[in-house]
């Protein structure tokens, strides 16, 4: 069974309601924007980071008009430096490719290695756009529900206030 197939089943299994929509492979937030394919939701990006010693990694998901600075981040997290992890990290650890990350990987994730750094603003949102491990299909979804998955995984969550636009 494909990456895919398998987060859609367990959100079935697991009760959560969700939506579905397959189109064009979309490489950024900003191809989803372009191409009307918000669904009126909250659009986010995601990224895949790690230390230099690679004894932490974390999945970052902030709302798509803010500004992820990995400086900022880093020394939030307790860490000096932050950079994207490898390709192979990000298929070990979620099951995913660049382009396609995002948070549903988490339940790839069976040692819960990874650490969720979520957006403090996208707690309490009815609807939350993500992609299911490819970047052709979204699904939508409460944030609570999103959060439930993440701390039923096992993954350490923390909420950060990452800013719009400048500095983050």
């Amino acid at each position: 069974m494909d990456e895919k197939q398998g987060i859609l089943d367990e959100l079935a299994r697991r009760g959560v309601p969700f939506e579905y929509y397959e189109h064009q492979p979309l490489e950024n937030v900003l191809d989803r924007v372009e191409n009307n394919l918000c669904f009126d939701a909250e659009i986010c990006k995601n990224l895949f980071v790690t230390t230099r010693k690679r004894d932490r990694v974390f999945l970052v998901m902030l709302q798509a008009r803010k500004r992820a600075d990995l400086h900022w981040l880093a020394q939030a997290m307790g860490t000096t430096h932050l950079g994207f992890a490898p390709p192979e990290l990000l298929e070990n650890l979620l099951g995913q490719k660049p382009g396609a990350v995002g948070p549903l990987g988490v339940l790839h994730d069976k040692k819960a290695a990874v650490e969720a750094v979520l957006d403090q603003d996208l707690r309490g949102l009815p609807r939350v756009a993500m992609h299911p491990s490819v970047n052709d299909a979204t699904v939508v979804l409460a944030f609570d529900d999103l959060e439930r998955i993440i701390r039923q995984n096992g993954n350490k969550i923390y909420f950060l206030p990452f800013q719009g636009g400048g500095q983050s």
